[in-house]
């Protein structure tokens, strides 16, 4: 047995994709779309964090998918900044999550003894 996480992080990979596909060719409005996501998508991905760690090329490459499907929602450019989407709702911003928001927390808990409380 090795450390070989690559089958691991594929099926996430196609887990994801296919959940995003059935999101992005839903009839939900582009705010039950960001509820989705945040209750159901990234929850389910950050489920297997715990137990398996991810490279970071690997959470950018979730974030734009996730941010495409955002984007696409809200019928706005693929050249709209993902600063724009991440930012609070109450700076005028979309309020969408980053994959790293749950992934650093359970990264740094499953690689030390003592749990650190989450800053937010």
């Amino acid at each position: 047995m090795d450390l070989n996480r690559k089958h691991q992080h594929g099926r996430m990979d196609e887990t994801l994709k296919q959940k995003l596909d059935a999101l992005e060719g839903s009839y939900a409005s582009p705010r039950q779309t960001l509820n989705i996501i945040r209750t159901a998508i990234i929850p389910s991905l950050a489920y297997t964090f715990a137990v398996t760690p991810c490279p970071y090329p690997d959470l950018d490459k979730w974030d734009a998918m996730i941010g495409r499907v955002i984007k696409s929602k809200h019928n706005l450019w693929r050249s709209t900044l993902t600063a724009m989407i991440r930012e609070d709702v109450h700076s005028f911003g979309l309020g969408a999550p980053s994959i790293y928001v749950e992934y650093i927390p359970q990264a740094l808990s499953s690689s030390t003894r003592n749990k650190p409380k989450r800053p937010f």
